[in-house]
């Protein structure tokens, strides 16, 4: 089969099972739910600003959540938690203001879990469950053994950026 488009793979640490359970691990928020073709999730659009603030995911307490996967270089497929909001991050030089830049944290989904990412990871797109953008990795901080948390740049800032000096450029092309 030809995949034309991106096309994360959801394989490798996590079984098709394991996948369900924990992206959709509410009855409720389930309907619907089937595991992707040949376990690649199609990167689809872009999760904007507004949705970051307002999930609609439910977590198993029933929690509303912003349920993420990515597959790295380093760690393979991991799931996690974003935060749910943007951080700012502000570098200043003694002339003043140099620099803002726009994050969001992700967490691991669970101490069972290990770390979201590790070195090595940088550079990768990261996806809610439905295969939405949600941002590329950028960094992290934690312990020596793993990330406890990990930042990403929001993927709809890096759209904005990109369009600016590419008017019309898409990166990614939906497959029906």
């Amino acid at each position: 089969m030809v995949h034309i488009g991106m096309f994360p793979s959801l394989g490798g640490n996590i079984s098709p099972l394991d996948y369900g359970k924990i992206m959709f691990p509410n009855p409720e928020d389930r309907v619907g739910y089937k595991y992707p073709q040949d376990g690649l999730l199609q990167a689809s659009v872009v999760v904007q600003a507004h949705e970051i603030c307002n999930p609609t995911n439910i977590d198993a307490n029933g929690e509303k959540c912003l349920l993420v996967v990515k597959n790295g270089l380093a760690t393979g497929t991991t799931i996690g938690r974003a935060s749910g909001m943007e951080l700012f991050t502000r570098v200043y030089t003694e002339r003043g203001h140099k620099k803002t830049s726009i994050d969001l944290a992700v967490l691991p989904y669970g101490r069972r879990t290990g770390s979201f990412s590790a070195p090595g990871d940088s550079g990768s797109i990261v996806l809610t469950r439905d295969g939405s953008i949600l941002g590329m990795i950028t960094g992290g901080a934690g312990n020596t053994y793993g990330t406890d948390v990990t930042y990403l740049t929001p993927y709809w800032y890096i759209e904005e950026e990109i369009q600016k000096a590419f008017p019309g450029c898409r990166l990614y092309e939906v497959v029906e």
